[in-house]
């Protein structure tokens, strides 16, 4: 479960983000290989999804490779083995059902390795915005421009009982990766959860425009001293412009994801259990092997 904010910003920073986001996003692709693919090809990805939202100039490709191989080092030899240590442990409490609280550090443990990625990512990434030309600023609000018109006609397209069934079948896949085969117990829990979840789309699809617009007043100023503070928080803070209401409304689906995630975990088999364990286990080995590599 990843902390709402536009998906467009998501990728906008992606070149950076990648690192950040490497555990939750590998962990929940339920493939260890394409987690070692994926790392020792970042930086190709990385250039892949700045080249999505505007093209760079021979002499900042050059300033970014450089930036971002210096990132990618620090993570895979001081962050990798973090990551391994957490996940160990995490798969020691697997072996039995965990409780609310126990899921709830273990997201919090998530969260607090992306955060010190973005943290060391971001002064590179406000120095890219930073020296963009007007050519490039263009380009890049026009693909966010697009991101969030193909949200309004998703929006548009499905009413709110898809969703919410759209979204019980997203916990379903996400909770078989882990489990394996969900007995029909744990599945009707995921579908009360999506019943009961608050759902206001069009308030965060009004969020996404809003926060648009001040993104682009920040980049049309960013010559400006404070230019860097400015777009930094709008950038890696999840709550920036966030309307209270919609504060309100996260908080309390996570509450409602965590009490689903502790039932479910209450209902495990220990075929369940064996299953988890060997999820948590192979990713743990994989970063093991990921921190050890001689990079470069």
């Amino acid at each position: 479960m990843l902390r709402s904010i536009p998906l467009y910003t998501r990728s906008l920073t992606a070149s950076w983000k990648l690192l950040g986001l490497l555990l939750s996003l590998s962990l929940a692709s339920g493939c260890s290989t394409a987690t070692r693919f994926g790392y020792n090809h970042l930086d190709w990805f990385a250039k892949r999804e700045i080249g999505k939202y505007f093209d760079m100039t021979r002499q900042q490709e050059a300033w970014f490779e450089t930036r971002f191989d210096a990132l990618w080092r620090w993570h895979r030899h001081e962050q990798l083995p973090l990551y391994v240590q957490d996940l160990r442990r995490l798969a020691e409490q697997a072996q039995t059902p965990m409780s609310r609280d126990a899921i709830a550090a273990a997201l919090q443990m998530v969260e607090a390795h992306i955060d010190r990625s973005l943290q060391q990512a971001t002064a590179d990434t406000v120095a890219l915005l930073a020296e963009l030309d007007q050519r490039q600023v263009t380009s890049l609000l026009a693909r966010i421009d697009e991101d969030i018109a193909d949200a309004a006609k998703d929006l548009a397209k499905d009413d709110d009982t898809e969703r919410r069934k759209a979204a019980a079948k997203r916990v379903r896949k996400w909770m078989e990766d882990r489990y394996g085969r969900l007995i029909p117990e744990q599945r009707a829990r995921i579908d009360q959860w999506a019943a009961e979840r608050s759902a206001s789309p069009e308030a965060w699809l009004d969020h996404s425009r809003r926060w648009r617009d001040a993104f682009a007043a920040l980049l049309a100023q960013r010559d400006t001293a404070d230019f860097a503070d400015q777009v930094a928080t709008l950038l890696f803070d999840d709550t920036a412009l966030v309307p209270e209401p919609l504060l309100a409304e996260r908080s309390r689906n996570r509450a409602r994801w965590l009490d689903m995630a502790a039932d479910i975990s209450a209902m495990t088999t220990a075929r369940q259990r064996r299953h988890l364990v060997g999820y948590i286990t192979d990713f743990a080995e994989d970063f093991d092997a990921l921190a050890a590599q001689q990079h470069g």
